[in-house]
């Protein structure tokens, strides 16, 4: 673990060292009205993301070693269903659904109904037409990525969908792979890249950017949290 660590250091240090110096605004401006210098440092809204979903497949993921499959499974459909509250479009693809890899978990599917599944043979999500149509198609800058493997079906795209000009994040307790050495190496390879790790709650609350919204309580029904759940539960219970 202390030689993860070092590793995951050392590329958040040569990350950094390519990056430009922004200078500190004079005065901090509403999100919703603030021009970043990076597109990186702006934050996910509901008008700027795609979500792009990759090999959640029922064959993959029983391979899946470096956290509870339950629990990525949880994740990745509490993402879908709020990229649905919120209106974020979704692009879904799997690799060779007939062959050992198997369909889309049926839970994913369930959440996304009309959505299209993309299905190809490129290893690279990126690679497919298709794929680069479907989110091309939706005018936004910024794609936030969850998949199986973590490091390939999440990683491939992030990174050469970063260098065609797009931000790119990935989501990571929504993505999996085989063995903490795979997860390390992917995390300190996305990270040296520019790629942006997050995770599944904080892209929801995002996307919502105010609490006053609406959607909120949909939105938090929809991601499912432990602790705000939680919270939301102690609270009717002592309205009771």
């Amino acid at each position: 673990m202390k030689t993860f660590y070092r590793t995951l250091a050392l590329a958040i240090a040569m990350a950094g060292a390519a990056q430009p110096a922004f200078a500190a605004p004079a005065a901090s401006q509403p999100h919703s009205q603030t021009q970043q210098a990076s597109g990186s440092l702006q934050l996910l809204d509901r008008n700027n993301s795609v979500l792009l979903l990759v090999d959640h497949q029922i064959g993959l993921l029983t391979g899946v070693r470096d956290m509870d499959s339950a629990a990525l499974k949880h994740n990745v459909v509490a993402l879908a269903k709020a990229a649905q509250v919120m209106g974020i479009p979704v692009v879904v693809t799997s690799t060779g659904a007939n062959g050992p890899f198997g369909p889309i978990i049926p839970e994913l599917k369930a959440a996304l109904p009309g959505v299209k599944i993309i299905d190809r043979h490129s290893v690279n999500a990126w690679d497919d037409a298709n794929v680069r149509k479907a989110v091309e198609a939706t005018g936004r800058k910024k794609i936030v990525i969850a998949g199986v493997s973590l490091e390939v079906c999440a990683g491939f795209p992030a990174i050469t969908a970063k260098a065609a000009g797009y931000d790119t994040y990935v989501v990571i307790d929504a993505s999996g792979t085989f063995n903490q050495s795979k997860h390390e190496a992917g995390m300190a390879r996305l990270i040296q890249a520019g790629v942006i790790p997050t995770d599944y709650g904080t892209v929801g609350v995002e996307w919502l950017g105010d609490n006053g919204d609406a959607k909120a309580g949909e939105l938090y029904g929809a991601l499912d949290m432990p602790a705000t759940t939680l919270v939301n539960q102690l609270f009717q219970a002592k309205g009771k």
